[in-house]
């Protein structure tokens, strides 16, 4: 034992026949002299045994007995019943079939314990334990699984058995299987949804189809093209067509820009046909507009919008019980109107957008969103006029003036056509250029019918390098028609 050990219970002890000393009566002097403890120490101790023997004299209010867990015998006797007629039920079980008024499972318990009533279990014990694997078979299977990893478990089992006389069960054999193609090809991390809001309304817009309205009496799909404010979750735009190109979705973006009288920062869509191409790329690139497409196959860039399209499903087309073109775009802009400023959105927390939307304070001018048609154009190259005026578009015949023969015109394509101008500065258009000229050929019909380009007196994309004429306090040089005013 070791000699503070011993030195404790010594200790201890003189301090109690000190205070013991101490509270018969003798000098504080002589009992701090004949126990070896220092005056401050002694009257230390005291205090603390007076307060011991006051705290254990002090009487306690009883508090409420524990409920016993006795029963009456005819109760006990129907729990004694239930548990031998049903040796390998649990307490709870027993307690279940008992039915209404019977004892909590902790007494059923405590009665299978007095009375030395067994709970068997369901099954028979093993009389032999579990065969386990040594380390030399393990690498065994995994060897062989590795080797022929086309085989099936059945197979693998049958290989091992005959092969290296090891009997391994078809179930097991797939369970190795199954692990060690997770070690060879390990899963993919979970994926991290990165949800994103901007801070200002008309930051950036959404833009979709949604292509699952059927019409009735047509047979064929209508197209809602949409525009959705990010920040607001606002409509800003959104009309149904039989048909869409990328001229209409230039034009959608003309009509949302002058309805609110702003230039967005950024434009998303998927890699559909209609969001794609040359001229809504210069459009947007001279409108100084971020024009972003989403990852292939990876629809939740656009969430917003997609969520969007099946509320719309729900709330407006489902709701009719024909899908006529014309009544639908009568009545789509009544819908459009409860949802900007009626209906609540969660991720607003209930408030209907507009009052997202009213947090708008800069407007673009007005000069420029009077002539937005003239930044939608871009070059398609040059042409020489034929015999007769005679110009060869994607295999199709258009005419153009006969006094060209011989020139060379420069084709500009823009939102009212194909737009030629020759050396002089004359410009000739050709209207429905996408849906007539570039079509594909499907018989030879297609190609025996003219095309011919008419004289334009007024040239949209000619007003692109015009300068505009706005007030003095708003003139500085406009080529940026991100310059707005602040209202």
């Amino acid at each position: 034992m070791d000699e503070n050990d011993r030195a404790q219970p010594d200790k201890e002890e003189r301090r109690l026949r000190g205070v013991l000393a101490l509270l018969a009566g003798q000098p504080a002097a002589v009992v701090c002299q004949q126990y070896h403890i220092c005056r401050s120490d002694l009257y230390k101790f005291k205090r603390r045994a007076l307060e011991a023997m006051r705290e254990a004299m002090t009487d306690r209010p009883r508090g409420p007995r524990k409920p016993s867990r006795r029963l009456a015998p005819e109760q006990e006797q129907e729990v004694k019943a239930a548990c031998e007629r049903h040796p390998t039920f649990s307490s709870y079980q027993v307690h279940r079939a008992l039915g209404d008024g019977a004892p909590t499972p902790r007494t059923i318990q405590h009665v299978r314990h007095r009375l030395n009533l067994p709970r068997l279990p369901k099954r028979a014990a093993p009389r032999s334990s579990a065969h386990r694997f040594s380390a030399a078979e393990q690498q065994l299977i995994r060897k062989t699984i590795t080797a022929k990893l086309y085989l099936g478990p059945y197979r693998l089992a049958c290989d091992l058995r005959n092969q290296h006389g090891l009997s391994v069960s078809p179930a097991t054999m797939k369970r190795r299987k199954r692990a060690i193609k997770e070690e060879m090809n390990p899963p993919l991390a979970p994926t991290v949804w990165r949800r994103y809001e901007r801070k200002h309304p008309h930051s950036l817009w959404h833009g979709d189809l949604m292509e699952k309205v059927t019409l009735t009496y047509e047979n064929r799909t209508a197209y809602q093209l949409t525009l959705l404010d990010d920040y607001s979750r606002a409509y800003v735009f959104c009309d149904l067509f039989r048909e869409v190109s990328v001229i209409t979705t230039i034009k959608a973006i003309i009509a949302a820009m002058r309805s609110y009288r702003t230039i967005p920062k950024a434009l998303v869509f998927d890699n559909g046909p209609y969001f794609k191409g040359k001229l809504l790329k210069l459009f947007c690139r001279r409108l100084d507009i971020r024009l972003i497409h989403s990852a292939v196959y990876h629809p939740q860039t656009n969430g917003k919008l997609e969520r969007a399209f099946r509320d719309d499903m729900n709330e407006f087309y489902r709701r009719r019980e024909k899908w006529v073109l014309h009544e639908l775009r009568r009545d789509l802009p009544e819908y459009i109107e409860y949802r900007n400023h009626v209906r609540g959105h969660y991720a607003l927390r209930g408030r209907p957008t507009d009052t997202r939307l009213k947090e708008q304070n800069f407007y673009a001018l007005p000069a420029v969103l009077d002539r937005l048609e003239s930044y939608a154009w871009c070059e398609r190259g040059c042409r020489v006029v034929g015999e007769h005026g005679l110009v060869r578009l994607h295999g199709r015949a258009a005419y153009i003036q006969p006094r060209l023969s011989g020139q060379k015109v420069r084709c500009y394509e823009t939102l009212e056509g194909l737009e030629a101008e020759d050396a002089g500065g004359n410009c000739y258009l050709l209207r429905r250029y996408r849906p007539d000229i570039c079509r594909p050929l499907r018989s030879g019909k297609d190609q025996t019918r003219p095309y011919y380009f008419t004289h334009l007196r007024r040239s949209r994309r000619a007003e692109f390098a015009a300068p505009m004429s706005v007030e003095s306090h708003r003139t500085t040089a406009l080529n940026s028609p991100r310059i707005t005013v602040a209202l």
